[in-house]
C-alpha cells in the first residue's frame, strides 16, 4: 500500500496548529466564524526596529507604492473584466482565477503541492504585511499589535496600526501604507526569479527529461516503462528539456504510436487520448527535468513563491471592501469628493468588484455545465 505523503503533511500540519491554537486558546481571538487570530507585541518590536532603521527610506518606499497600487488596481480589475467576457464568449477559455488550498485537489483549480503552497503563502503573508507594519511605524503609527492565525484552513498573518490615529493621518499617508504590501511582494517575487535564475546558471546541467511514475495500465507501463529512466530522444529528436519533449509530444496524434529512446531502452508506444484534452495524444507517465532532486525541489519552490507574490499581492489590489485596494479607493475618493458621493461610488465599485471576483471562480464551472447539457 503506497503511503500518501502529502495527506500525512496535511494532517500533521493542521494537527500542530490546532495543537497550538488550543495552548494559546486565551489569546486567540475568533472573528465571523472561521478566521482565528493569535495577537501578541513579538513581531511589532522587529517591524519597529526594521522602520526605526531608516524612517525616511520607509517613508519614500511608501510614497513610491501609491502609484504601483493604483496602477495594479486598474489593471486587475480591467483583466477580471476581459477574463470574464472572454469566458462568457469562448466557454473553453481556461479560468483567470482559481481556489489555491495547498495540498488539496480541486477540479479545474491549480493544484500547488502541499509543502511548497504553505511556504509559499508563510512568505506572502511575512512580506506583505511587514510592509505594511513597517511603514506604518516609519511614520510613528505605532502597532497595536501583530499576529498569525488561520481563515478556515488558509495561513494568514496581520498588524494592527492605530485606525483612529491612521484616519486622521494625511491621505498620502494612508495610501502609502495599504499599497506597501503589494509593492513588497513584487520586489520580492522578482528577487526570487535572480535567484531561480543563478541556481540555473551555477547547477551542472543534466540534460534529458526523468520519468518520474508510469501510470498502471496504460500505454508507457505496457510497454515496460519504469520510474527512473532518462528520455534523451523521441521520434528521432534529441530531447534535452521538457520542451523538446512536450513539442514532439505535440506534433503526434492520438493513436499513433511515437519512439521513445531512454539511457536504458528503446520503446514504441502506441498513443491514448488525454483524458483532459480528448485531442491530445499520451502515453500516461509523469516526468520533470533530469536534474538533481535538490535543485528540482528549490526551483518549484521558488517558482510558487514567485506565483502566490504576484497573484495574491495583486489580487489585494482590487477595489473590494476592507482589503488593500479597497482602503485605497475608500481614502481617495474621501480627499477629492465628499464622504455621502465617496460611500456611494465606493459602495458600487466594491459591488462590481466582489462580482467579477466571484464570476470567475464561478462562470467557467456554469459554462461548462451548460455545455454538457446541450452536447
Amino acid at each position: 500500500m503506497a503511503v500518501d505523503l502529502n495527506l500525512i503533511s496535511i494532517v500533521a500540519f493542521y494537527a500542530i496548529i490546532f495543537l497550538y491554537f488550543y495552548i494559546k486558546r486565551k489569546n486567540i481571538v475568533r472573528q465571523m466564524g472561521v478566521i482565528f487570530l493569535y495577537k501578541t507585541q513579538k513581531f511589532t518590536g522587529i517591524m519597529r526596529s526594521v522602520a526605526n532603521w531608516n524612517p525616511k527610506f520607509w517613508r519614500w518606499f511608501g510614497y513610491i507604492s501609491i502609484p504601483i497600487g493604483f496602477i495594479g488596481m486598474a489593471l486587475i480589475f480591467g483583466y477580471l473584466g476581459f477574463a470574464l467576457w472572454k469566458i462568457l464568449i469562448t466557454p473553453a477559455t481556461a479560468p483567470a482565477l482559481s481556489l489555491v488550498i495547498p495540498g488539496v485537489r480541486i477540479p479545474g483549480a491549480v493544484y500547488v503541492p502541499f509543502w511548497y503552497g504553505i511556504i509559499a503563502l508563510f512568505t506572502v503573508i511575512t512580506v506583505h504585511e511587514g510592509a505594511h507594519g513597517i511603514v506604518s511605524e516609519a511614520w510613528k503609527l505605532k502597532l497595536q499589535s501583530a499576529g498569525v492565525g488561520m481563515f478556515a484552513v488558509l495561513p494568514l498573518a496581520f498588524v494592527e496600526p492605530p485606525e483612529d490615529k491612521l484616519a486622521k493621518a494625511k491621505t498620502r499617508t494612508q495610501l502609502g501604507i495599504f499599497s506597501a504590501g503589494v509593492t513588497a511582494n513584487i520586489i520580492f517575487a522578482l528577487l526570487v526569479i535572480g535567484l531561480t535564475v543563478g541556481i540555473g546558471y551555477a547547477a551542472p546541467a543534466h540534460d534529458g527529461v526523468l520519468v518520474t511514475g508510469s501510470t498502471p495500465g496504460l500505454p508507457s507501463d505496457e510497454a515496460g516503462m519504469k520510474a527512473g529512466e532518462v528520455i534523451i530522444s523521441a521520434n528521432g529528436m534529441p530531447v534535452k528539456t521538457i520542451n523538446d519533449f512536450t513539442a514532439v509530444m505535440q506534433k503526434v496524434k492520438v493513436g499513433e504510436s511515437i519512439a521513445v529512446k531512454t539511457v536504458a531502452n528503446d520503446y514504441s508506444i502506441k498513443t491514448i487520448a488525454n483524458q483532459r484534452d480528448k485531442n491530445k495524444a499520451y502515453i500516461g507517465i509523469q516526468f520533470r527535468q533530469n536534474v538533481p532532486a535538490w535543485e528540482w525541489h528549490i526551483i518549484n519552490l521558488l517558482y510558487w513563491i514567485f506565483t502566490l507574490n504576484i497573484g495574491i499581492g495583486i489580487i489585494n489590489l482590487l477595489p473590494l471592501g476592507p482589503i488593500d485596494g479597497g482602503r485605497m479607493l475608500s481614502a481617495a475618493l474621501r480627499k477629492f469628493i465628499d464622504e455621502k458621493r465617496a460611500t456611494k461610488i465606493f459602495g458600487a465599485v466594491s459591488m462590481v468588484s466582489l462580482f467579477l471576483l466571484l464570476a470567475n471562480i464561478i462562470a467557467p464551472y456554469l459554462m461548462k455545465a451548460s455545455m454538457s447539457l446541450f452536447q
